[in-house]
């Protein structure tokens, strides 16, 4: 269940940072890299979290 709210929490950053970087006109491969690393950050930063707080 953990890891599905790190995946989760992760989907949402790509999308925002996607949705973000379009609106201020980058292309479309430079908004779709940054949401990818995005997504590698937040849910990275999330299970780190969880490990943390003993729920993983």
């Amino acid at each position: 269940m953990a890891l599905l709210i790190a995946f989760l929490c992760g989907t949402v950053g790509a999308l925002s940072v996607f949705i973000l970087f379009r609106h201020l006109g980058a292309g479309a491969l430079v908004a779709l890299g940054s949401s990818g690393a995005a997504f590698l950050g937040v849910g990275g930063a999330i299970k780190i979290f969880e490990e943390k707080l003993g729920v993983l």
